[in-house]
């Protein structure tokens, strides 16, 4: 899903630049060359008919890249959203002004006026294309500073199927032991399962959520108080899978556990 969002984001913001950088190089500087008078005129239809395109493709290209940022954690799509979002703030709140003037009725069009306001909109529109170039380099750049990210990313992902699987042993070890499930993971460490309680590889707190049932039963052990019978991560990020890592239930070889453990008090 992750790739779909990456391809919207580049290719939305690749057809914005091409557009924008064709207005500013190509179709603008044709009309002021047939004079103040008809550039002035063609103006209005030809914004008319740019405004509803470049609009859609900035949204688009913002969302799909604030969409990808969210889902792996790199901040190049966070920043490119950022630049190519930013166009449609400046188009409303610095050239619209200059739009609105050169689309007066009272305008005239052959004034020295309107060849200002014709140039001061070429300016403006500049700083959209900049944008949008700058955006465009940032997507195209991602893949290959993403590599080491997604190795960090990787590694912690580890990590955290080792927590998960040595923390669910360690409930259920305490539930059979003891005869009932525990009120809290501390209680693991008051009972001497474990040493201290490990931090969430993805929040850097130990900070677990844990699940807790009514009426029910862990293994053979069945009791009426609300005690723990799983763990999960506190992240709503999304993993490399594709899913919440408050969802993961997938397990490791205890082998591979970072988890210092020490004999249970019983």
């Amino acid at each position: 899903m992750n790739l779909v969002f990456e391809f919207a984001a580049l290719f939305c913001t690749a057809l914005f630049a091409g557009v924008a950088l064709y207005i500013n190089l190509v179709e603008h500087p044709a009309r002021m060359e047939c004079g103040t008078l008809l550039a002035a005129t063609v103006f209005g239809p030809s914004y008319r008919r740019a405004t509803p395109i470049q609009a859609s493709l900035a949204i688009i290209a913002c969302l799909s890249a604030l969409a990808s940022w969210w889902m792996t954690g790199q901040t190049a799509w966070l920043a490119g959203a950022i630049l190519i979002g930013s166009v449609v703030p400046f188009t409303l709140f610095v050239i619209l002004p200059t739009n609105k003037k050169l689309l007066h009725p009272s305008l005239d069009r052959s004034s020295q006026t309107a060849q200002h306001l014709l140039m001061l909109w070429a300016r403006l529109h500049s700083v959209r294309t900049a944008c949008s170039l700058i955006a465009l380099l940032i997507f195209l750049a991602a893949p290959f500073y993403n590599q080491p990210f997604l190795h960090v990313r990787e590694a912690r992902e580890s990590i955290l199927r080792q927590d998960l699987f040595e923390l669910r042993s360690l409930i259920s070890q305490y539930t059979l032991d003891k005869q009932k499930a525990p009120q809290s993971l501390d209680d693991l460490v008051q009972a001497g399962y474990i040493k201290m309680i490990p931090k969430d590889p993805m929040t850097n707190e130990a900070n677990w959520e844990v699940v807790r049932e009514e009426d029910t039963c862990v293994g053979v052990v069945c009791q009426q108080d609300r005690g723990i019978i799983d763990v999960r991560s506190a992240s709503c990020a999304i993993g490399t899978d594709g899913r919440a890592y408050s969802k993961w239930l997938a397990v490791p070889s205890p082998s591979r556990s970072h988890v210092e453990r020490s004999t249970p008090s019983k």
